[in-house]
């Protein structure tokens, strides 16, 4: 699982996973579940002062093919919305250029291939947005892609896409964007295979408020692969609570 850092202190947050039973919920119990229209299934609760993961049947094949999920609270959680923000919005211009400037630091940083992508452009793929408590989150995901140079006359493997993604949160306070904590991939795209779908590589589902937490609920997927990270998100940087993939049943 990929870590947020915060660039520019120079370390890694600490990932806290924690995995408890299966436990029917009771009346009062701080509960996290996601209906995707079929079925609710939940995946984690607060208790005994921390966080933790709940298991949930994957039916496999069938996962990803479901409506829009939605984000259940029982307890003293409550629950804020998600906006995306649309691309070429006012709002949208004005953040772009604060994330190309952290895609490009951490290009820097971890020293991804800068050589080969200096004339690929960056594109910001996807905000989101948050405010609770006043004070604005955003959630971005932007990426640069870099054909294979190629040699036809040695090269024996096909033609491909190296694809560099950085994904991260912003703060938008008084003193203006702060980054709150990235991550980065690198991901090799075979050249005539059929694209993936067009969503973020997490999807965020709602904000989860306990107190003065807020916690962005995230869908990850590939193939019919599905987990759910939950990540701790304010002014001092960004914690990785959990994250709870379905097991067969």
């Amino acid at each position: 699982m990929l870590r947020f850092d915060v660039i520019n202190r120079y370390f890694f947050f600490l990932t806290l996973l924690a995995l408890g039973p299966v436990v029917d919920a009771q009346t009062g119990e701080s509960v996290v579940s996601v209906d995707d229209g079929s079925k609710a299934r939940s995946i984690a609760r607060f208790a005994g002062g921390r966080w933790v993961s709940e298991k949930w049947c994957t039916a496999g094949g069938s996962e990803g093919t479901k409506p829009r999920d939605r984000v259940t609270v029982t307890g003293d959680l409550r629950l804020m919305p998600i906006r995306a923000i649309a691309p070429g919005s006012q709002e949208w211009l004005r953040l772009s250029p604060t994330i190309v400037e952290i895609f490009a630091r951490r290009e820097r940083d971890e020293r991804l291939l800068p050589d080969k992508t200096s004339d690929a452009p960056r594109a910001v793929d996807w905000i989101y947005s948050s405010e609770y408590g006043g004070r604005p989150m955003y959630y971005f995901e932007a990426s640069r892609r870099v054909a294979s140079p190629g040699d036809p006359d040695h090269d024996t493997d096909p033609p491909g896409t190296l694809r560099i993604g950085v994904a991260g949160f912003l703060h938008d306070s008084r003193e203006g964007l702060t980054s709150l904590g990235t991550k980065s991939e690198l991901r090799w795209e075979q050249d005539g295979l059929p694209a993936g779908p067009n969503r973020p590589d997490l999807t965020p589902l709602s904000v989860v408020a306990r107190g003065t937490q807020s916690i962005w609920v995230m869908k990850g997927q590939s193939g019919t692969s599905v987990w759910f990270t939950l990540y701790d998100v304010s002014s001092a940087g960004t914690r990785t609570l959990l994250t709870t993939r379905g097991v067969r049943c």
